[in-house]
Parts: structure tokens; C-alpha cells; sequence
């Protein structure tokens, strides 16, 4: 009796101990990737020089990738224009993506904010109160699971990066294997239409276009000099694409495949004549963030849907 009184002493010290100890190893472990140098996707030094607990998003794209790391009960402010996933639209919101509140982020006490080039012009008022700023500027997938995995290091969880952007490569895999049927000189010639007037598409150093050739397609404007190059009726009649693509704006707006049809000179293009003028998804294909490889199997699809029946 005594000895086994004695034993269950010792396996609740031991208990005891263990539950003492794991917590305090696992803070020590989260403190020892602290200080942090990052360097952001314009190239900037950002130094963390300790766990960060709040965190502000200047862009949709940021929202939808600090939850998915799982660190929404940490974001403090988001846009207005962050709608994913539904939980976002329970925080602050902070303006608009272009003209954000200074003054309320600050008084948010973020430690982190995360926005874009498009924020750049603001960022030094964040910087000179001691908060850091973090700067998007994703051009291709890669770069967006680059842009997970360094979320997922500056909040100190980058296992988690691991997860999101396994499920990112699976749907990517899946389009690739899909397409692979296809001899490149077969694959479909592709018009993305930002605007119709005028003319504008994506060049070669977007998101976008780099989407599209992971779809299987081939961007007639993946030659283009700048990122939203303009083009003549004239240009794309020549370049005579198989297929237009457009993003569906759930805000409104946007193009209506049909109005091409009845536009002077469309007509002669073979995706108009044939009826392969498609909306995709513009919240898929547009941000860069975890749902960058349901963004390619939106392309896939409205190119190959026989592929993806």
C-alpha cells in the first residue's frame, strides 16, 4: 500500500512539474526568435524587436492571410473593404484602402501594421511612433506564400505558414497535373480585361498574369513594359485572343460580357465571336493572400472547364 501511495505522490509531482515547466518552454522558445529582422517586398529593413500582439491590416489580402495564420483575436483594425472571412467585419474598421485614419490606427496601439505600396506614403507616420510597417507587393504566387510565411515569423508562428501555403501547393498541383494534357502550343491565348475603355490588362510583373500561365494559359500582354498596361482596339484585334477574361466586382460595377458583342470592331475577335468572354472571381484572383490557389483554379476552370467537370 505504501509503495504504490508513494508512486502516485511521485507521478503527481512529476505531473505537476511538467505542466510548470512545458508553458514556460514554450514562451522561452517564442522569445528567442526575438529580435526579428524581416526585409519586406520592397526590399525595407522592418526589425521586431519583440513579440508582437496587435496587429492592424491596411489591405484585404492581409486580413484574409492573419486569420487564416489564426491570429485574428489580434487584429485590432482592418478596411472597410475587408469582407473575408466573416469575422473581420467585427473589427475596427479604419477607412478605406486608399485614405486610412491615422489617428484611429494609432490610437489602436497595433504593433504591427500591414499594408501595401499604396500605403507607403503613410507609413512614416507610423514608423516615427514606434509602430512597425510591413509592405505587400506580391507579384507572383510564390511571392504570396513568401508574404504568409513572413506574417507567420513576425507573429512568431511560422509553423502555421506551413499549413496554409501546403493547402495553397495541393490546388495549385492539382490545375498543373490537369493542364499538363495540353501541348503548350495548344493552350489557350487569354485577354484579361481590367477595363474596356480604355483598353487595360495586366503585364508580365502582376499577380494576375502570373496566375494565368499557372491556369495554363498564355497572356497576350505577358510582353507588356508596364504592370496595367493600355492597348488600341487595333492591338488586341490583332492579337486575336482565344479567350477574355474580367473580374466579377461584388461591389458593382466591372464589365458586362455582354456589352462586348455589341461594341464596334469586338466582334471580330475569335473570343467574342465565339462566346468565350468569362467573369472570374475577382476577390479570388485579385488578393494576394491564401486563396491565391483557388484564384488559379478559378482561371483554370473558365480556360479548361472540360479539365474540371
Amino acid at each position: 500500500m505504501f509503495k504504490k501511495d508513494w508512486i502516485r505522490s511521485l507521478s503527481a509531482i512529476v505531473l505537476a512539474v511538467l505542466l510548470t515547466l512545458v508553458p514556460g518552454a514554450i514562451g522561452a522558445h517564442a522569445a528567442d526568435m526575438y529580435p526579428l529582422s524581416i526585409t519586406d517586398d520592397l526590399g525595407r529593413k522592418v526589425e521586431i524587436t519583440s513579440k508582437p500582439r496587435r496587429f492592424v491590416s491596411l489591405a484585404p489580402s492581409w486580413t484574409e492571410i492573419l486569420f487564416e495564420l489564426g491570429l485574428g483575436d489580434q487584429v485590432v483594425g482592418v478596411t472597410q473593404f475587408c469582407d473575408y472571412p466573416a469575422e473581420a467585419a467585427k473589427k475596427t474598421k479604419v477607412g478605406g484602402f486608399s485614405d486610412p485614419n491615422i489617428e484611429l490606427i494609432v490610437s489602436l496601439q497595433p504593433d504591427v501594421v500591414f499594408g501595401t505600396t499604396m500605403h507607403m506614403k503613410v507609413a512614416p507616420e507610423f514608423e516615427k511612433r514606434g509602430i512597425k510597417f510591413v509592405c505587400q507587393n506580391a507579384q507572383t504566387v510564390r511571392g504570396v506564400m513568401d508574404n504568409i510565411m513572413m506574417a507567420a515569423k513576425i507573429a512568431g508562428v511560422p509553423d502555421r505558414a506551413d499549413k496554409v501555403n501546403g493547402n495553397i501547393e495541393k490546388t495549385i498541383a492539382q490545375v498543373t497535373k490537369a493542364v499538363a494534357k495540353i501541348p503548350v502550343k495548344e493552350r489557350l491565348s487569354v485577354l484579361y480585361l481590367v477595363w474596356d475603355e480604355p483598353v487595360m490588362s495586366v503585364g508580365p510583373n502582376t499577380l494576375i498574369s502570373d496566375m494565368i500561365t499557372c491556369a495554363g494559359g498564355v497572356s497576350i500582354t505577358r510582353d507588356a513594359s508596364s504592370d496595367y498596361p493600355s492597348y488600341s482596339l487595333e492591338t488586341i484585334v490583332a492579337k486575336n485572343p482565344d479567350v477574355i477574361l474580367a473580374p466579377h466586382v461584388h461591389s458593382g460595377g466591372g464589365l458586362d460580357p455582354a456589352t462586348l458583342k455589341s461594341k464596334a470592331g469586338w466582334q471580330t475577335i475569335d473570343a467574342v465571336r465565339k462566346g468565350n468572354v468569362f467573369l472570374v472571381d475577382d476577390n479570388l484572383v485579385s488578393r494576394p493572400g491564401p486563396r491565391v490557389g483557388e484564384g488559379v483554379m478559378e482561371f483554370a476552370r473558365a480556360l479548361y472547364p472540360e479539365l474540371f467537370r
